[in-house]
Parts: C-alpha cells; sequence; structure tokens
C-alpha cells in the first residue's frame, strides 16, 4: 500500500518549507539517495528521492487545486511512488481532491499532520511545532527502504 503524509493547514503557517526540510533531510541523511528533478533554488518543490528502489514524492505547493493536482503530475511522471509527502489546506476544493482521490479504496494510507498558525505569530512555539513535525515525519521515513 502506498503512503501519503499531508501537511494539512492554513495559508503561511510553513506548510512548505517542512517539506523542503524533510526533502534535505532524507538527502543529509541517505547520501546514496537519487534526486528526480527536486529543485531548490525555486519557492515549492515537486520530484522525486529515490533510496535504493524506495521512492518519495515531495509536493511542497497545497494552496489551491492547481497546486494539490501537483500530486497527480508527480504520479504521472512515476507511477511507482511508494510515498508521496505533500501539503493542503484543511479545508476546500484542494482538500476534497485528496480526500476523494487518495484514500483506503484506491490504495493509499493517509497520514495527516496538522500545522498550526499561530497568530500573533510565536516563535517559540512554531519552533516547537515544527520540531515535533519534523520529528513525527523523521521516525515515518526512517528506514524506509524497499529490497
Amino acid at each position: 500500500m502506498k503512503k501519503m503524509f499531508t501537511l494539512r493547514g492554513v495559508s503561511h503557517c510553513g506548510k512548505s518549507s517542512k517539506v523542503k526540510d524533510i526533502a534535505n533531510w532524507i538527502l543529509a541523511n541517505y547520501p546514496h539517495a537519487i534526486n528526480h528533478g527536486i529543485d531548490f533554488t525555486k519557492g515549492d518543490i515537486l520530484g522525486i528521492l529515490q533510496i535504493n528502489k524506495l521512492k518519495i514524492g515531495f509536493v511542497s505547493a497545497g494552496d489551491d487545486l492547481d497546486c494539490v493536482l501537483g500530486n497527480d503530475s508527480i504520479l504521472e511522471i512515476d507511477g511507482t511512488i511508494d510515498i508521496i509527502v505533500n501539503t493542503c489546506r484543511t479545508k476546500g476544493v484542494s482538500r476534497k481532491h485528496l480526500a476523494d482521490n487518495y484514500n483506503f479504496s484506491t490504495g493509499w494510507l493517509i497520514k495527516n499532520i496538522f500545522v498550526t498558525k499561530y497568530d500573533p505569530p510565536n516563535p517559540s512555539l512554531e519552533s516547537i511545532r515544527d520540531l515535533k513535525i519534523m520529528e513525527e515525519l523523521k521516525s515515518w521515513l526512517t528506514g524506509l527502504e524497499k529490497l
């Protein structure tokens, strides 16, 4: 079964940056990982990291339906992706698209990770939140290598 880890939250809460952070963490901790199309010099990322036979897709844009359709696009590029790490709003058409197309009945195990937005911004709370999110993603992804 394929897996999807979706960072859900309102705009400008840091979802995209965490997707990029976890992709960078994989590259730093799995030196044999192959980067298929992820360009970190652009704002959002869309691409695949491969560790041996395991393929992880990354879609950091998720604020509207066009962005969320990046999940469909990445699977058109490579239908053998095992895991997708992406972002999405908490409700609306983009969220509905993911729920309708990526679910247990379509072969996807879904894990939503909520990203709280602090208003007013609180760097101390945001740092704790980000650390917890990164640790959760790392725990799901550590040691995942297809043989």
